[in-house]
Parts: C-alpha cells; structure tokens; sequence
C-alpha cells in the first residue's frame, strides 16, 4: 500500500510542518515514510512544495500524474500542481491568493482556478482555511485546518488514527498546542460537511 501526498504553498504558510506532523504521525502508527521539500526563496514568499509518500516508494519525489492526494495551501500554486494529479486525485486547496512579490501581470480568478481544476480532478473540495484561522485568533492556524481537511476528505485516516495525528501536533508543534489542535479539529469538521 502507498499513499503519495504532494504539497504546494508559499513560505510561511506553514507547509513544512503539516508535513512534519504527517511524518511523524506515520512513524507512529508504524508506518514507512518519506518526506521531501523542494522548495527555492521559501523565506521571501516563493514556492514550496513537499513530497509525502507513505509505503514503499523507491524515490523521496512524486512522480508526475501519480499524486494521490493535493493539498495546495495557495489558489495559484494550485494550478502548479496539476501535472501531479490523474483522475483519481483528490485535490483539496486554500482559496486563498498570495500576489506573488514585484508582479506586474494580471493574476487569474480564483473562481476560474477552480473550475480549471475541478475539470481535471474528479474530487475537488476548496477551503477557506484562511479566514478560519484568522477567526480562531491567527492566520498562522491555516496548516492545521488543511490538516483537519486532508484526514475528513481522504484514505490517510484509514492508515492513521485521529488520536495518533493529534499526539503528533503535540510532538512537533510544542508550542499552542491547544489552539492548533482546535484548528486541525475545526477543518476536520468543515471539511467532513463537504463529503
């Protein structure tokens, strides 16, 4: 069994440690897994994107069209994933837009990002994980209602138990820890309405 999970965002927004926590959630339910970020000015606001692969995988990156799961923290990375998606994927995504810094262009509509992913993937949800984080107290709790996304709305929770991925928010986060366990709860129950 494998699971391949791809993750796209910007710096900052928390996605090395959503991963972290999938990570160890993993280990804790025994399981094999492997992350890798790719990412290049993480810190001035540029492109990250991680590679999550639980099972036996013979390489840390996701090969493209054989990701199982998308979860883009951002609208237009959202659209940089597609070439890792195929049918089946179930892409879950932040309506979220970040103008990228010093860009002159026009940036597309996030309403017609979605339409362009949902005729891609069969199984697309979109979260407003943003503005309920800012209305739990902190922008900074958007990761953890992705995360509460992710296990409402794909297979992961068959392969780890609610109870093991919130000891591992308690292992990796350290710190308000009450506050991101209500924010992973709280995606978990936004995105369980959307099923």
């Amino acid at each position: 069994m494998r699971l391949n999970i791809y993750l796209t965002g910007i710096g900052g927004q928390g996605l090395i440690t959503f991963a972290s926590i999938i990570g160890q959630a993993a280990v804790d339910s025994g399981l094999r897994v492997t992350v890798a970020e790719t990412h290049g000015l993480s810190q001035r606001g540029g492109a990250v994107d991680v590679h999550v692969r639980i099972g036996e995988a013979h390489s840390p990156l996701i090969p493209r069209g054989e990701a199982d799961v998308v979860v883009a923290f951002e609208i237009i990375e959202a659209l940089r994933a597609l070439p890792y998606t195929n049918p089946a994927t179930v892409f879950i995504a932040n309506r979220r837009l970040i103008p990228p810094p010093a860009f002159r262009g026009k940036l597309p509509k996030p309403e017609d990002v979605e339409v362009e992913i949902k005729s891609r993937v069969a199984s697309a949800y979109f979260i407003d994980a943003y503005n309920h984080a800012v209305k739990l107290g902190n922008p900074i709790f958007e990761n953890m209602v992705m995360l509460g996304a992710l296990f409402a709305l794909t297979r992961v929770k068959e392969l780890i138990s609610m109870d093991t991925v919130e000891g591992a928010i308690v292992k990796v986060i350290g710190k308000a820890v009450q506050e991101n366990l209500r924010a992973f709860r709280l995606g978990y129950s936004i995105a369980s309405a959307r099923r």
